[in-house]
């Protein structure tokens, strides 16, 4: 096997009863949160290769991770378009990354010692590791989907504290 094509939405096929449909991990633990927004259904793809990425449309957003890693943000619909397109080792992590934003910078102090004005940066979030980056309304966490119900649950009982 030289992809894992298994772990990608973009390639569930129906097959007799089944039909896939997109669901985010975090719909549960987010139900009747205020101030979280689920970014969960946005397409994540990590890119490998000396020169990860340049000249993308401006739906894309590339999170440097090292010099020759990212993550690329994108609408769902782009992931199989440039999964084909994107030179190096790409990885569709869309399935496997859960993400929110939240709004408030005391908030994220109180989640994670990663400095705001450093951001993007790796590190620990609501005690595990996560990509933290600044966003137009706050700041965006990616964490891996299995673990959403206790980030989730850190962020709003800290959220809850601040109010």
């Amino acid at each position: 096997m030289s992809e894992l094509a298994f772990i990608s939405p973009g390639s569930a096929r129906p097959e007799g009863e089944f039909t896939p449909r997109a669901s985010s991990p975090l719909a549960r633990a987010l139900a009747g949160a205020k101030g979280i927004r689920d970014l969960s259904q946005l397409g994540k793809l990590e890119v490998r290769g000396r020169e990860v990425i340049g000249g993308l449309s401006d739906d894309v957003e590339v999170i440097p991770i090292t010099s020759a890693r990212a993550l690329v943000i994108c609408p769902a619909g782009r992931v199989a378009e440039l999964r084909r397109s994107l030179t190096g080792l790409v990885i569709d992590l869309t399935g496997a990354l859960a993400a929110i934003e939240v709004d408030d910078a005391r908030l994220l102090s109180r989640l994670t010692d990663l400095d705001p004005d450093s951001l993007p940066a790796a590190g620990r979030v609501a005690g595990v590791l996560g990509i933290v980056t600044a966003a137009e309304r706050g700041f965006r966490i990616f964490f891996a989907q299995e673990l959403g119900d206790s980030v989730v649950e850190a962020v709003r009982d800290l959220e809850e504290g601040l109010a």
